[in-house]
């Protein structure tokens, strides 16, 4: 006795293979069309299915595609029932299928049905025949033939049109989508078919789907481009169409609007950008003109008050006016200082510079003695990269940066607070996107954050503006420290970003590009001998030129003999006829594989292979997988001659 599960959609057949079967002392299961099947083989293993290859809703090809991919079914024998055998050609591999029988004469079919239900049972599967069994005797019929014309017609054009299509029937569930709803559903055609449409969003869209798929007669529903629905990831609208009143299911017409919105979100981005750049040019402009009319005017008023001190006596009743003037000349200057850096737009970044002792000399400084006194509640915490690296610059512009975050952070903050200050070394391998986008490469970071009051996001697109501020007039500040900020950024190539929450602070990071110049100062490191190699063998895998030339640099200084590739498959191809010392590994390599999966397939070459991971991240899982399986130190981008030449000897010892 076998176990078989009949789809078909008539149910004259399906009362008719009932009886052959039964009759014969099998265990008959009938499903009227392909989602009843499908519902059925949830808790149901048949030896053998049955399947017509025309029906509504999911159609027998795509029946037999889904079988097959269950795993729970693949020993299972699928029978085709063909009533169009003689106007088709059926490829029974293309359904992979193990046999199929034409719909013929009911003496004739059931003795074609029986004898493969036996044969089933005694032949290996691939032994069964490959053509249709019963087509001689069938004639074709002119309008099978023409309907399955059209039948292919459509189908064709289905697959063409640039939108997704896909058919639903009246409880929701997915009966047919075509080839550009696979791509943005991004589901297998084999798992989509079957389950309910709503499924596919997620839960703060459901009910509006649920409320566009309410019967509306024969007036479709649709969603608009002002408000799309998430699908996978894709920005969607949705169009709902009844086929007709007899109909049980309906079209759903999916439009992928994301690249669209992305690229119009780009353009008003790059718009306000211009804008911006165009404002702070125009005011740079204005401000430098301003400023070299003012530094003629105070001339006068900074340098006599200092020369008739110099002639009154200690007792004078003038000194404190005169000084008054003088002071208030000097603030003046510092404004007209701020409107040349303003307007500079260019600063000559020859001068080597480490960020960390730009801030050092900053908190160290008598401004921000004063500053401290001001706001006694406030606790500065530093938190400076051990091995900053260097970048090109000026330091009387940073230090300016410096001390107009910090003054600014101070003041946000009204009774206590903490200000944290933090450098980083950090290797950008994927744009980051905020406030301005940041491209791949080297950077010191250089992050600012406190816990004052916060920014209103409706500000945060103007504090870069020229005499922008929220100060009360006359508290502090001239309203330009911010546009400096901006400019002295802009003039060292480097960008900035800033997150803000009213009431709980605001961070401001800043990224200038990185340079290998060294300082001229000389600075206390450990002797090159003591981490220099002796001609060992390094492969470099990393998929970025600059890294690969910046470590291949670095090891050869260092007495190693280096070779470098591109990706994890040129690494495993050059170990399969070379051997190295060591591996210097990137985890993060795109496209392809990353470090754990390349490190897994050289093992098995070369296994107890030594390596160093490299990336531009923290440590994930991934990095200590690797290490578990015999990888050695962890050194994070951007490279330092000091600590690549550390772990490189320290793996090579082991």
């Amino acid at each position: 006795m076998k176990k078989i599960l009949v789809v078909d959609n008539d149910k004259l057949m399906l009362e008719l293979m009932n009886n052959i079967l039964s009759e014969r002392g099998h265990e008959v299961v009938t499903a009227e069309g392909g989602l009843s099947a499908m519902d059925i083989l949830k808790t149901y293993t048949p030896d053998i299915i049955f399947v017509d290859l025309v029906m509504p809703n999911i159609e027998g090809k795509q029946l037999c595609k889904i079988i097959r991919g269950m795993p729970e079914l693949k020993d299972v024998a699928i029978v085709i029932l063909s009533a169009i055998a003689a106007e088709e050609d059926i490829k029974i591999e293309e359904f992979k299928a193990n046999a199929c029988i034409a719909k013929g004469p009911i003496n004739e079919m059931g003795k074609h049905i029986v004898k493969i239900v036996d044969e089933l049972g005694l032949t290996p599967l691939r032994g069964l025949p490959g053509e249709t069994i019963g087509v001689p005797g069938i004639y074709s019929r002119n309008i099978t033939k023409e309907l399955l014309s059209i039948k292919h017609h459509f189908q064709i054009i289905l697959g063409k049109i640039s939108e997704g299509v896909l058919e639903i029937t009246a409880g929701g569930r997915i009966v047919y989508a075509n080839s550009i709803a696979l791509s943005i559903i991004e589901i297998p055609e084999e798992k989509l078919l079957g389950p309910h449409f709503i499924d596919l969003f997620a839960d703060d869209d459901r009910h509006r789907v649920a409320e566009l798929m309410k019967p509306s007669g024969d007036k479709p529903q649709i969603t608009t481009e002002e408000f799309p629905l998430r699908l996978n990831g894709h920005q969607v609208t949705l169009q709902f169409l009844p086929i007709d009143e007899y109909a049980a299911t309906s079209l759903v017409i999916l439009n992928d609007i994301t690249e669209r919105l992305q690229a119009e979100e780009d353009k008003k981005k790059l718009e306000a950008q211009l804008q911006h750049t165009q404002k702070m040019e125009a005011i740079g402009t204005l401000a430098g003109g301003v400023a070299h009319d003012l530094n003629n005017i105070l001339g006068g008023l900074v340098s006599y008050p200092e020369l008739l001190l110099l002639q009154l006596p200690e007792d004078s009743p003038l000194r404190k006016s005169i000084l008054t003037i003088q002071k208030s000349g000097e603030k003046a200057a510092a404004v007209v200082e701020d409107l040349l850096t303003l307007a500079r737009r260019g600063v000559v970044v020859t001068e080597v510079v480490n960020l960390n002792d730009v801030i050092a000399e900053y908190l160290k400084s008598p401004e921000h003695e004063k500053l401290q006194s001001y706001h006694p509640g406030v606790h500065i915490e530093t938190r400076l990269e051990k091995d900053g690296l260097n970048i090109l610059g000026s330091s009387t512009h940073l230090s300016k940066t410096v001390m107009n975050l910090v003054s600014n952070a101070t003041e946000a903050i009204p009774e206590k607070g903490r200000i944290v200050v933090t450098t980083e070394n950090r290797y950008i391998d994927r744009p980051v996107s905020g406030y301005e986008d940041v491209v791949k490469g080297d950077y010191v970071v250089l992050t600012i954050s406190d816990t004052g009051t916060g920014i209103a996001p409706d500000d945060i697109e103007k504090i870069f503006e020229p005499f922008y501020t929220k100060k009360k007039m006359g508290k502090s500040g001239t309203g330009l420290g911010m546009a400096v900020v901006w400019g002295t950024v802009k003039d060292h190539n480097g960008c900035i970003d800033v997150q803000s929450t009213e009431g709980k602070g605001t961070t401001f990071t800043l990224y200038f590009p990185v340079t290998r110049e060294k300082l001229p100062e000389d600075k206390s490191h450990l002797a090159i001998e003591s981490y220099s190699g002796n001609g060992e063998s390094i492969l470099i895998v990393d998929d970025v030129e600059e890294q690969r030339q910046i470590a291949s640099g670095m090891l050869k200084e260092l007495g190693y003999s280096v070779v470098s590739v591109s990706s994890g498959e040129e690494a495993v191809e050059y170990l399969k006829t070379n051997k190295v010392d060591l591996l210097v590994l990137d985890m993060i390599m795109d496209p392809g594989m990353d470090g754990l999966d390349t490190y897994k397939q050289i093992i098995e070459l070369h296994p107890g292979q030594k390596a160093i991971i490299a990336s531009g991240f923290s440590e994930t899982a991934r990095v200590k997988e690797v290490q578990g399986l015999g990888a050695g130190a962890y050194i994070k981008k951007p490279f330092l001659l000091e600590k690549i030449g550390l772990a490189v000897k320290e793996e090579l010892k082991k």
